[in-house]
């Protein structure tokens, strides 16, 4: 009979889960508290988890907040609503088997016609790697970059302004990306802002060519924090392309990472 998490070996259901139901067709299992669900994380990347739940009898049917413990430490918190589609990312770090914990303060009200405590329900869990992109694992992109795209055996991503990055709870203090003047700037030097999600500057760096940049974290920096790549100027039209390119930014890869620091 199928589950709610699908037949792989990177992820599994532990202890606290009730057993599997079916109505009108559907799948779920009941949760009272502190359901375990075991994933295995391989590589370096985020691994983000994927789940549909809802609220139960047990909270009255009403919105609640789950917390999501990684072992010990907590690793987020999320407000459930309704049935609702939610996702969590575990950051990147040596290959190891997470026992995430679903824990929820409020419930315990009992369910008509039924002597558990039935909290809330969850219909399917699913675990992705996502690839690193163009910024390097512990940071993601945002808003303002166009999608990732292939030419010649190189994959980035263009940029019109002000593209978003934000670094997570496990990012290195130090961003680095290879970046390069785009036709919407006459393939010609630029000076990078690099600002604070609250307008204020963080650094200006220089960008001649296609090059490696280190745009080193606030000393006092709260993660998460969001920055934004802004360039005046700019904003000329590419030939045969709409789209305003100022300037690109290749896909990360830890290899050549700096190597000529290394």
């Amino acid at each position: 009979m199928p589950d709610i998490v699908p037949a792989t070996n990177d992820i599994a259901l532990g202890p606290g889960w009730g057993p599997i139901e079916t109505h009108r067709g559907e799948i779920f299992r009941w949760v009272e508290n502190d359901a375990v669900i075991y994933v295995a994380t391989l590589k370096r990347v985020d691994h983000q988890i994927q789940m549909t739940l809802e609220p139960g009898p047990g909270v009255g049917l009403k919105p609640f907040e789950l917390q999501i413990f990684d072992g010990t430490p907590l690793l987020t918190k999320i407000d459930v609503r309704g049935r609702q589609p939610i996702s969590f990312v575990i950051p990147p770090g040596d290959p190891a088997v997470h026992a995430l914990r679903l824990h929820v303060d409020a419930g315990g009200k009992a369910a008509p016609n039924d002597p558990r405590v039935l909290n809330f329900r969850v219909f399917q869990i699913a675990v992705n790697r996502l690839s690193a992109d163009v910024v390097p694992p512990g940071y993601r992109i945002g808003t303002g970059w166009y999608p990732l795209e292939t030419f010649n055996g190189e994959s980035f991503r263009w940029i019109n302004n002000d593209a978003v990055v934000e670094a997570s709870q496990s990012a290195n203090p130090a961003l680095r990306l290879e970046i390069e003047p785009g036709p919407g700037l006459e393939m010609k030097p630029f000076m990078l802002q690099v600002l604070h999600q609250t307008g204020a500057p963080i650094t200006t760096l220089e960008v001649r060519n296609r090059q490696q940049i280190e745009i080193k974290l606030p000393a006092d920096a709260k993660l998460p924090l969001k920055m934004k790549l802004h360039v005046e100027g700019g904003g000329r039209a590419s030939p045969g392309d709409a789209r305003v390119m100022n300037f690109r930014v290749f896909e990360y890869d830890a290899a050549r990472d700096f190597a000529d620091q290394a």
